[in-house]
């Protein structure tokens, strides 16, 4: 048995000490509070990982379990240290999550992990993108400016409107949640500057 890959983190102000989550041979392993509890390889059913910056922490990258009969499991590179104060733990977090998901790999040979945003929330930015793409055009015909004194105005707001649709159409693609193989997980899926493990 190879030695344990271990993650420390407190996650809030309610967390009494550091959650110890660790990577071994048949299980993921959490203890906090005294108390431990496995997450068997083979009942984890997918692992996606995100870039999820929040106010207080821009740099935050976020690891999701889904075991079969539980509630996801969402681990972040976040230490909570005070009110609104977090301590980046990129170091210890990164190897960690390269274990855990080789380790789901060994168990599930033909899984993919997910990269980017969920499919609900994925929809709901499709939505708000196209809104806002929309209102952009509205305001760009239906609000005066000093361009439509000229002649080709028009032309020339529809040639805007249309080089805007390849920018949108790129951020879309980019976007699309996607599965890899645990072995070609992009680096633009872990921290940037931290210890590959």
């Amino acid at each position: 048995m190879a030695e344990p890959v271990i993650y420390r983190r407190r996650g809030s102000a309610i967390s009494r000490s550091e959650r110890e989550w660790r990577v071994e041979d048949d299980a993921l392993v959490t203890r906090g509070s005294g108390r431990e509890k496995r997450y068997r390889w083979s009942d984890i059913v997918s692992v996606r990982l995100i870039h999820d910056p929040a106010r207080s922490r821009p740099w935050r990258y976020v690891f999701e379990l889904q075991p079969k009969h539980a509630r996801k499991i969402v681990i972040d590179n976040a230490h909570y240290l005070g009110e609104r104060c977090f301590e980046e733990r990129s170091d210890s977090y990164t190897p960690f999550v390269r274990a855990a998901v080789a380790r789901w790999a060994i168990t599930h040979p033909k899984g993919r992990a997910l990269i980017g945003e969920t499919p609900k929330r994925y929809f709901f930015l499709m939505i708000a993108s196209l809104l806002g793409l929309g209102l952009l055009a509205y305001v760009l015909v239906a609000v005066p400016t000093p361009l439509d004194a000229w002649p080709f105005a028009v032309a020339v707001k529809l040639g805007i409107i249309l080089l805007m649709l390849p920018i949108f159409w790129r951020l879309v693609l980019k976007a699309i949640p996607r599965g890899v193989a645990p072995d070609e997980i992009p680096d633009r899926a872990f921290p940037p500057n931290s210890s590959p493990g």
